[in-house]
């Protein structure tokens, strides 16, 4: 840009100086336009010299300062690399250590499992496999992890230079852990087993139990069946015997041809059913023929009732069915009847019998039809059985009680009747009692 110089207006002397007010002296332009230089400008950029050096040193030294600080940022972040990757083996080295100290505890399991399943296995081949990788196991139980250097060490300045030791450390932990793992697999598997061979062991037990139960039930029921065989078959022998009785009475008698011929049917059934043999190991066909001698029994049993009840006429052994109360069945099977208040009576007295000891009160015989009577005195003579037409077991007022309850001479069931019948109505007669003259414990008679 081009100075205006103005000329000076000042009056003073060429060599005096110039007032501090005054202006200074204009310089010819023609000077500037040569490019004469001004001492003040020389002045004035000289002093700039300095600070320009001051500058360029805090540039040098600011460059060097970033400079240094990155490179201990670099150097930082390298150490934290190192530190990373030296980590990373630790982890490594730390987990397989884990699973290496969980071996002495599964060893221990898997032996356990072993001797508890020694024999007791459904596949053995589960125990030799466990007991290899015990084996194994038992090995690696002191094998030693690699080394693990501070990171900076001989060989470990840069963060893959801990690769090889990482990969080193990883395979030693996989081992353990893979070791870890098929212990307890092949443990589980042996215990599986186990489990497995017990509880086919349990069932087959519970199926032998069951299978001994059934044929302990079976067999229980074989001798039931063979036991009511037994029963049903003496009592049809009775009834077949003393059918003939009353087809031979009631013939003189002058029963119907009709009713006699159905109960001389029946007879002969069961003739033919005592006759039929049985396989006394086969419960079906016991039971089988005892069912149908017993229904050959009751069928006999009905029809001489039939028979008697055309010739009752209400005298001794000829009385009418519906004027006679049930008291039971007999030994020999046969429904026993008392007149029905003495009947009333006996069941009162029963009642009190067993509420003392305990047991029913059980009648062999009571009434006694003729045809009985007949075959009564058949059977015991003239000297025990009254004659037919005669005996007051013929007239329903008079029972003989099983001896083998208690009723003899001195036991105590007989002495209690003996005392308490009276009350009732029912009474042992004098003629037989002890010294009477016939002795007969078990016959007590009803006197109202």
């Amino acid at each position: 840009m081009p100075l205006n110089v103005e000329p000076s207006t000042s009056s003073g002397s060429p060599h005096e100086p110039p007032s501090a007010d005054a202006p200074a002296p204009a310089q010819p332009e023609a000077s500037l336009a040569e490019g004469r230089s001004d001492p003040g400008l020389t002045r004035d950029r000289g002093s700039m010299r300095p600070l320009v050096v001051f500058l360029i040193a805090a540039a040098v030294a600011l460059v060097g300062t970033i400079v240094f600080a990155l490179v201990i940022v670099g150097n930082e972040r390298e150490q934290e690399q190192l530190t990373d990757a030296r980590a990373d083996v630790v982890r490594a080295v730390d987990e397989g250590r884990a699973d290496q100290e969980g071996l002495a505890e599964q060893i221990a399991a898997a032996e356990q499992a072993l001797a508890d399943s020694e024999g007791k296995v459904a596949d053995d081949a589960v125990r030799a496999e466990l007991a290899g990788h015990v084996a194994a196991a038992q090995e690696l139980g002191d094998l030693q992890p690699p080394p693990v250097p501070e990171a900076g060490a001989d060989g470990l300045e840069a963060p893959e230079d801990f690769d090889g030791l990482e990969a080193e450390a990883t395979e030693w932990a996989s081992t353990m852990r893979t070791t870890s793992t098929t212990l307890a697999t092949a443990t589980e598997d042996v215990l599986t087993s186990y489990r497995q061979w017990t509880e086919e062991r349990e069932a087959a037990q519970a199926r032998a139990a069951a299978e001994a139960e059934e044929a302990r039930r079976a067999a229980a029921q074989l001798q039931t069946a063979r036991a009511t065989l037994i029963a049903v078959t003496a009592q049809l022998e009775i009834s077949v015997r003393d059918s003939q009785y009353t087809l031979d009475w009631s013939a003189d008698a002058g029963a119907p041809a009709a009713v006699r011929e159905t109960l001389s049917t029946h007879r002969a059934t069961g003739q033919a059913e005592l006759a039929v043999g049985v396989n006394r190991s086969n419960l079906n066909s016991v039971k089988a023929l005892g069912q149908r001698r017993e229904a050959a029994r009751a069928a006999i049993e009905a029809a001489a009732w039939e028979v008697r009840a055309t010739v009752a006429d209400g005298s001794n052994g000829r009385l009418v069915q519906d004027d006679l109360c049930d008291v039971g069945v007999g030994p020999e099977g046969q429904d026993q009847y008392l007149r029905c208040d003495a009947a009333e009576a006996w069941g009162e007295l029963g009642t009190r019998f067993e509420a003392e000891f305990g047991k029913p009160l059980r009648i062999d015989y009571g009434y006694r039809p003729y045809d009985w009577q007949l075959q009564a005195l058949d059977e015991f003579g003239s000297g025990q059985a009254a004659a037919p037409g005669t005996s007051n077991h013929g007239l329903a007022v008079a029972v003989d009680v099983p001896v083998d309850d208690g009723f003899r001479f001195g036991q105590p069931e007989f002495e209690w009747l003996a005392a308490n019948g009276p009350e009732f109505g029912w009474e042992h007669p004098e003629w037989a009692r002890q010294g009477g003259g016939r002795e007969e414990s078990w016959h007590f008679e009803y006197t109202r």
